[in-house]
């Protein structure tokens, strides 16, 4: 079944009863100050989808959680949505949602923040096999 990212972005809900009174104060004076003109962007936020095509191909990042991705079924037309792995890789956030990926981050139980290595090893059917390894 190939499947197509519809959309890679997703709505981020604020609870603001969640956030100290001190924490919305202190997030209010900066918004309001002069030295935001002066500020450098230091990295896009913005989440793209990094594929890997070939067996063999990888990329290092630092793992940063999960989303959740729409995407449209090919075959179907059908509208899903699907768990992705978010890293950070070479200053700008990039997802996978491949199965095999996501299951072993979740099932490692790879805390947020962890330097890591993925590696394209083969396909299994439709299913891409991943490497994830721990570096240092």
């Amino acid at each position: 079944m190939e499947n197509s990212i519809q959309n890679t972005n997703t709505e981020v809900q604020v609870d603001l009863a969640s956030i100290s009174q001190e924490d919305f104060l202190a997030a209010m004076e900066k918004s309001e100050s002069a030295s935001l003109k002066k500020m450098e962007v230091l990295m896009d936020l913005t989440a793209e989808y990094v594929e890997l095509e070939k067996a063999g191909e990888s990329f290092r990042g630092v793992y940063i959680g999960f989303q959740e991705i729409n995407i449209t079924d090919k075959q179907s037309g059908e509208s899903k949505k699907l768990k992705a792995a978010r890293f950070i890789i070479d200053k700008k956030v990039r997802i996978n949602a491949g199965a095999v990926l996501v299951s072993e981050i979740h099932r490692a139980g790879v805390p947020v923040g962890t330097p890591l290595e993925v590696t394209y090893v083969r396909k299994d059917g439709n299913t891409k096999i991943y490497s994830i390894k721990l570096i240092a």
